[in-house]
Parts: structure tokens; C-alpha cells; sequence
């Protein structure tokens, strides 16, 4: 599977490559600032409906803490125990 994309990409890259090589000078670069612009204008478009629509969800936004996770009390000893080094010497 990898090798059939790899010859297909190589393939479309040299088709795409000779044809850009077969136009003038000026008619390549009117293709390049022709895509920047389309490039900038699309970013400048979603950057500004990102921050229009920013806040304007379906509802009050909740927000909701941290809950406590209940761990078996032996368990997170023995945790701490093996990370501190406590409680292993014996007395």
C-alpha cells in the first residue's frame, strides 16, 4: 500500500512539475501570488468568524471542578510509602 502512494505522488508531482515548468516566467508567478492570496484571504476569513462567533454557544457554560478520586486507602499508602521510602524500615 505504501509503495502504490508513493508511486502515485511521485507520478502527480512529476506531471505537476513539468507542466509549471512548460509556462513563462510571469505566468508562474501570477499562479503563486494567485494561491497566497487565496491562502490569506481563507485564513483572514476563519480567523474572523472565529473570533465573531467566539462565546455565542448553545447555552450558560457550566463549569465543573475537579472531583476527588476514591482510591482504597491500603493502595495509596502503599503508594506513598513506595515513593517517599516511609514505612519500609522496620522498628
Amino acid at each position: 500500500m505504501k509503495n502504490l502512494i508513493e508511486k502515485y505522488t511521485s507520478n502527480f508531482k512529476k506531471e505537476l512539475r513539468g507542466k509549471l515548468e512548460a509556462l513563462p516566467p510571469k505566468a508562474r508567478l501570477g499562479i503563486v501570488l494567485t494561491a497566497f492570496a487565496l491562502f490569506a484571504v481563507l485564513c483572514l476569513y476563519m480567523t474572523v468568524t472565529a473570533i465573531a462567533g467566539f462565546g455565542k454557544g448553545n447555552g450558560a457554560m457550566e463549569i465543573r471542578h475537579i472531583e476527588k478520586l476514591d482510591l482504597p486507602m491500603q493502595e495509596s499508602m502503599n503508594l506513598y510509602n513506595n515513593v517517599y521510602g516511609k514505612g519500609t524500615e522496620e522498628e
